[in-house]
């Protein structure tokens, strides 16, 4: 047998040249050989081993395969086999006239027949994914590897196209003798991946001791991620460059090291080397003195020693983003990063957060470009300088052609959209993330994506139960894959954040999180900087004093009438004010704008206020105009220290006012709404330093009518937020006449989503409050049901792999229908 060919059958009458498989035909008569298309992943998965993966994902899988003596190679080998399946009548049959020519009378006997059976037309009902598998698992045997290891690595490499095989259906693979070909072509498969291997340079599998191969669950979740993005890279290839079958295998080796690596190089995917100086002032020379809170990050981050995670809970206004991308920058110079993923609650957020992310690296010229990721992102960038895409014109075809969906379409949506998750440097809606949590397909990519990073989490105590159902299990996953999270927040509940920090360190140590309410030490300090790594055997809090702008707020609590809210706003923006209305529903801040306006109308004009709507239900276009406007007179001053702010205006919003735009008002008036939501649109009144005189900070409620034993709400009210968190967050605002920040804000927090008892029920309210209770734990318990159906397990040491994507969900379901939760946070 020659370097460039191979007997397939010596011995059973047949001669196949082993470059006759095709593995894509497209349209046309000249293929691309399947061993090619092998030989193609394998260079792209040696390439991007230490590109894509994380240290510690890297390191299992080296260890994984270390007893073989080059645990690089065969990994780069494994990943080029994926597509074994392929040598298959049922595949090969796909484009009978290729394969019949090429492969022997045999051969072409075995296809003809089956394509006769099955019809020429008929798509198989046996994918080759599931054949990769069979063939895989065979062979793994009897190389001597334990039915463990064998079951994970074939389950892997079979689970490329994102759905991993269930065992059922790889047994019902095995037996579909017509589909698979028997043992004749079972020795085929055999030949091919002998021939592979010597091509690389390994030494004959046979003598190794495979016995001794042990995958963890972060080893096999980066073999399958590796594999999959290997395989679209090296698919993306044109119909024009297919090679044919006469063709030199050592000397298309050779070549092909230098074209799937230029193509990785076009991606723009390598590390981020952050500066040697990680400082806060010497990433942010602006800013002329770090907040406490960034000063305390700073520290905190300087003291770890390896990987861990990192709560900051501050008032809105302390340089939270900042302070960790700070941490996110020491964090991956320190422990080998490739760079960070931020994410935000919200599309506005996350715009904002990119043109922090921009500015930190502004001057760096080896940077990587920076990824926008939300589905309006192409709008938001339009007419920026950013960097080109390079790789914009990389589109895998023939990835899936065998398969009941589109997997070309699949592939091409992930380099299209979904690829800036596996760039170095990210940021994006938090829905991103939350999807590595999901039962879906590819969920393995998006956690091989996330495993070099540091992922930041912004308003953490935004999250429904749905979202913090899923939350919980990613911090587990992250942990287990040791990737620094750094989470931020206004108004953490301290059980909360104990929930969360115990699941990353669960996952870190392979343990079940721990379900006790316990909370960290000095949890009611606020702010605080809160953190835990894989060398600390318990979890650090440190108290930190508030900026200036925010020790010592004492915000005035009025109360006005439902009906009388546009009058009292019109009345304030009379006085020279800026003035914020906030509601909870759409509706009612429709209303209370016309309302607005048919009072300014009557105004003198030279006395008119300004007037703004802005909500979620806005078409795109008006809604980021909007914004754009609110950012420019109401939010920080530009580097001059231009001021575009009107002597009076009026904006009406709902929540996007609370945890969207950077805006800043005299005045507010909101419906009320949990407290955590309300300490939050407090932190938009005066948020920012402006000079000149200014009024008292006052915040009107409204939305509240106290009958005899019955609170009432606006209509709708109770669909947003739940009733039992209203009531008792009114139960502690009713009598207070001001509130006290940030000194109070941990407490009453606390006090409003902590256990029952821990806020007594006013006189009068007992059935409400106890019928609103129950409601609500009944709300909580169905929401964490449906988020666990579909969140992925925790798996054990011989893990199922493929339980990480059965009964596969929407990548989307990451949310509540509704905008925000409408069920506490338990």
């Amino acid at each position: 047998m020659g370097l460039d060919g191979g007997v397939v059958e010596a011995g059973r009458g047949d001669g196949v040249d082993v470059r006759g498989p095709w593995g894509k035909a497209g349209g046309g008569s000249v293929p691309h050989p399947l061993i090619c298309h092998a030989l193609d992943t394998a260079v792209v998965a040696e390439a991007l081993m230490d590109v894509l993966l994380g240290p510690h994902c890297r390191d299992e899988l080296e260890e994984a395969f270390g007893p073989l003596g080059d645990p690089v190679g065969w990994v780069s080998v494994l990943s080029g086999l994926h597509d074994l399946g392929k040598l298959s009548p049922t595949f090969q049959g796909l484009r009978e006239d290729v394969a019949a020519q090429a492969m022997g009378a045999v051969a072409a006997a075995d296809i003809r027949r089956l394509v006769r059976w099955r019809g020429r037309e008929a798509r198989t009902d046996c994918h080759h994914g599931l054949l990769t598998a069979v063939h895989w698992l065979r062979i793994l045997r009897s190389w001597g590897a334990v039915p463990a290891a064998a079951r994970s690595i074939a389950w892997a490499l079979g689970g490329h196209h994102g759905v991993i095989p269930m065992a059922a259906s790889v047994r019902q693979a095995r037996e579909a003798v017509g589909d698979n070909g028997g043992p004749r072509w079972a020795a085929a498969c055999d030949d091919l991946v002998r021939r592979v291997v010597r091509l690389w340079g390994l030494p004959d599998p046979t003598g190794l001791p495979w016995h001794e191969v042990r995958l963890s669950p972060q080893a096999v979740v980066g073999l399958a991620g590796l594999t999959s993005v290997s395989d679209w890279i090296a698919s993306a290839r044109s119909e024009k460059d297919y090679v044919g079958t006469d063709i030199d295998l050592v000397s298309y080796l050779r070549q092909a090291r230098q074209d799937e690596v230029a193509k990785i190089e076009r991606l723009a995917w390598r590390p981020w080397q952050p500066p040697r100086d990680t400082r806060f002032r010497s990433l942010f020379p602006e800013e002329r003195d770090p907040h406490p809170v960034q000063e305390a990050v700073e520290a905190v981050v300087g003291r770890m020693r390896g990987p861990g995670i990192v709560v900051v809970a501050a008032p809105t206004g302390e340089g939270k983003t900042k302070a960790a991308l700070q941490a996110a920058t020491t964090l991956v110079r320190r422990f080998g990063l490739r760079g960070f993923y931020v994410a935000m609650p919200s599309r506005v957020t996350s715009n904002q957060a990119f043109d922090v992310v921009d500015q930190l690296l502004r001057g760096q010229e080896e940077a990587p470009p920076v990824r926008l990721l939300h589905s309006t992102a192409g709008e938001y960038l339009r007419g920026r300088s950013v960097a080109v895409d390079a790789a914009e014109g990389l589109r895998p075809v023939g990835v899936d052609v065998d398969g009941q969906d589109d997997g070309d379409g699949d592939a091409a949506e992930w380099f299209a959209h979904k690829r800036g998750l596996l760039a170095p440097l990210g940021v994006g809606t938090v829905d991103q993330a939350l999807m590595a949590a999901l039962r879906s397909s590819h969920v393995f990519v998006r956690l091989s994506g996330l495993s070099g990073k540091v992922v930041v989490f912004d308003e953490v105590h935004g999250y429904d139960v749905h979202m913090s159902t899923l939350m919980d299990r990613l911090l587990w996953w992250l942990g287990r894959l040791r990737v620094p999270v750094v989470l931020l927040s206004a108004t953490l509940p301290a059980h909360r954040q104990h929930a969360l920090v115990e699941s990353w360190r669960a996952g870190a140590s392979d343990e079940t999180p721990c379900k006790e309410s316990s909370s960290p030490a000095h949890a009611g300090a606020y702010p605080r900087v809160t953190w835990a790594d894989t060398q600390s055997e318990a979890v650090e809090t440190v108290g930190v004093k508030a900026s200036p702008l925010n020790d010592g707020r004492v915000v005035e609590l009025v109360r006005v009438g439902f009906e009388a809210r546009a009058d009292w706003a019109v009345q304030q923006a009379c006085l020279g004010r800026c003035v914020a209305v906030v509601h909870n529903v759409v509706r009612h801040a429709v209303d209370a704008y016309e309302q607005i306006i048919q009072r300014v109308e009557q105004l003198p004009p030279e006395e008119r206020p300004e007037v703004f709507l802005l909500h979620g239900q806005l078409l795109q276009a008006e809604r980021a105009r909007v914004e754009a406007q609110v950012r420019a007179k109401f939010g920080r001053l530009d580097d001059q220290g231009t001021d575009e702010r009107p002597l009076r205006a009026i904006v009406v919003g709902t929540q996007l006012l609370e945890e969207g735009l950077d805006a800043d008002f005299d005045v507010m008036i909101s419906a009320l709404a949990p407290i955590d939501s309300l300490i939050q649109r407090m932190g938009r009144i005066q948020r920012h330093r402006r000079g000149g005189d200014r009024p008292d900070l006052l915040m009107a409620l409204t939305g509240i009518e106290e009958k005899p034993k019955k609170i009432s709400f606006p209509p709708y009210t109770t669909h947003v937020y739940a009733e039992a968190v209203l009531l008792r967050t009114w139960a502690l605002l009713r009598e207070r006449s001001q509130l006290c920040c940030p000194q109070e804000v941990q407490h009453l927090v606390d006090l409003v989503y902590g256990p029952r008892d821990a806020l007594a029920c006013p006189e009068g309210w007992e059935e409400q409050w106890e019928k609103a209770a129950e409601q609500l734990g009944r709300s909580i318990a169905r929401r964490e049901e449906r988020a666990q159906a579909v969140r992925l397990p925790q798996p054990r040491d011989d893990v199922q792999l493929w339980e990480l994507t059965a009964k596969a969900t929407s990548a989307s379901r990451t949310r509540q229908e509704s905008y925000r939760r409408d069920d506490g946070r338990g």
